[in-house]
């Protein structure tokens, strides 16, 4: 049930012997019970309670059904439970439970009602939202967490598709398995297939052990593959397999390994357009995408941003001890406006930064836009991202600041190079023999000298490696990322580098 630990239940209906009935129930659940038989008591209740028992016919009857403001304030919940007689049709069509429970009560129906609702919510905590492709999403990952089919999550940077693959997993019968994850972009493409299938000993130099890939952890559950757009297609060729047979082999290995594992993978490339350009293998593609999930950016969705806003205020007071904040209605409506490039991740960090940074809890358009603004790629004075851009704009000004990049980037190897040079000392050579000429007009006499020991002329390789790394993190000033980039290495094969030789 979200991050709410308490059970705190509100019954309002207006027969005392169901009310009781109800209360009785939802105690022996453990649950904490307030009773009342009209609408107007429970609105001042309502703020307390996690789970809402309302029953129908309250919604027709005088004074004035639900208002707007009290139904808004019910779509905040957990969930509505609503008590009708044998399905009647609700009144208010705003207003919409996600169960029905028929009288005559029967407790086993109020058990089972709540156990359905407990396990979607606690898997669906996080996917927030009252825009219609938010309900659409809440809606497929009900139809189809129950099912073993292979879920392709399609969708922008920062929307959330790691949260859609959780709620998949923790709805479906394998919940209480394994859910393991891995980014296929954030591996090097020579450990990729290990870190999936395992390996033997001895399968490759660094193998001195017996390793279980992840599918071999997942077995029983659920594994999601990340950006599995960035995957190898000789790792693709194996994962194909891996679906059409249910089986691994490790690395170094023939014998195959029976695995029962549900495959969720995301990618925010266009996966079509990689298959036609042979970059993703067509048949890989259809096998993955049996459902496909896509979730729209957060500009298309504004009225989620209140919601989302609301659900990080909470969660970062808790996180980080500090009182919760609020916004005036002209800097929420700018955050609505706002195209936020990097989607619910960028608005979650900037909801973090000014839980932090604000001397004010209560913040207007002008204390937030300095901030707004930081959080943005802001490549030069003259190339300012302003508030309220459109989608066309926002684009052509990351065009510029992604052009900018690469300018400085080659700005900055040019002068690398240009201290290699200068630093740089000569190389190795043969002597070079001169005759001393002491007359122009006479032959002059020379003594050969021997040659340098190979030894002196030829250096470890590990010498030159340990010398080029440190080379280039002098000249990175220690950035290892930019360091491997110019080694022309992985940076997780820099850091073990950096490790064996104690740098």
């Amino acid at each position: 049930m979200s991050e709410k630990t308490s059970k705190e239940a509100l019954i309002v209906v207006p027969d005392s012997t169901l009310g009781q009935a109800l209360r009785k129930e939802l105690d022996l659940l453990g649950w904490q019970t307030t009773l009342t038989n009209s609408i107007g008591p429970a609105k001042e209740l309502l703020s307390q309670s996690n789970l809402i028992l309302l029953d129908e016919k309250l919604l027709s009857m005088p004074p004035t059904p639900l208002t707007p403001t009290w139904i808004d304030a019910f779509s905040k919940k957990i969930f509505i439970l609503v008590a009708t007689d044998n399905g009647i049709q609700l009144q208010n069509s705003n207003l919409r439970p996600d169960a029905i429970l028929d009288i005559p009560f029967r407790p086993q129906d109020l058990r089972d009602t709540l156990n359905t609702l407990l396990d979607h919510t606690t898997s669906q905590s996080q996917i927030l939202g009252r825009s219609e492709s938010a309900q659409q999403i809440r809606q497929t990952i009900r139809q189809i967490a129950p099912t073993p089919v292979s879920v392709l999550i399609t969708g922008e940077s920062g929307v959330g598709k790691n949260l859609v693959a959780e709620a998949i997993h923790q709805q479906s019968p394998r919940r209480n398995k394994s859910f393991q994850t891995i980014n296929c972009g954030a591996i090097p493409e020579t450990l990729l297939e290990s870190e999936l299938f395992g390996h033997e000993r001895g399968a490759f130099t660094d193998a001195r052990t017996q390793r279980q890939g992840i599918f071999e952890a997942a077995n029983e559950g659920t594994i999601f593959l990340d950006e599995i757009g960035e995957m190898t297609l000789s790792a693709q060729v194996r994962l194909l397999r891996v679906l059409d047979t249910h089986e691994i082999t490790r690395l170094g290995s023939t014998q195959p390994i029976h695995v029962d594992v549900r495959v969720i993978a995301a990618t925010n490339r266009d996966l079509q357009q990689a298959v036609s350009e042979k970059k993703f293998r067509q048949d890989l593609y259809q096998r993955l995408r049996v459902v496909e999930v896509d979730i729209p950016p957060l500009r298309s969705r504004s009225e989620d941003i209140p919601i989302l806003i609301e659900h990080a205020i909470q969660k970062y007071s808790k996180e980080l001890n500090v009182p919760p904040i609020t916004f005036d209605n002209e800097a929420l409506k700018t955050l609505q406006r706002h195209t936020w490039p990097g989607n619910v991740r960028e608005l979650l960090n900037f909801i973090n930064r000014l839980m932090v940074l604000s001397p004010s809890r209560h913040l207007s358009l002008a204390n937030i836009s300095e901030h707004l603004q930081n959080i943005q790629p802001t490549p030069s004075p003259h190339l300012p991202i302003h508030l309220g851009t459109t989608s066309a704009e926002s684009d052509r000004d990351l065009l510029y600041w992604a052009i900018l990049e690469v300018a400085r980037d080659i700005k900055e190897l040019k002068a690398f190079l240009m201290r290699q040079n200068q630093s740089t000392r000569p190389l190795h050579s043969l002597p070079i023999f001169q005759p001393d000429i002491s007359d122009p007009g006479t032959e002059a006499e020379y003594t050969e000298t021997a040659l340098s020991p190979v030894e002196d002329v030829i250096r470890p390789l590990e010498d030159i490696e340990r010398e080029a790394i440190v080379n280039a993190l002098r000249a990175t000033d220690g950035h290892r990322k930019k360091a491997a980039k110019l080694l022309g290495m992985a940076e997780r094969t820099l850091y073990r580098k950096i490790q064996q030789y104690n740098l």
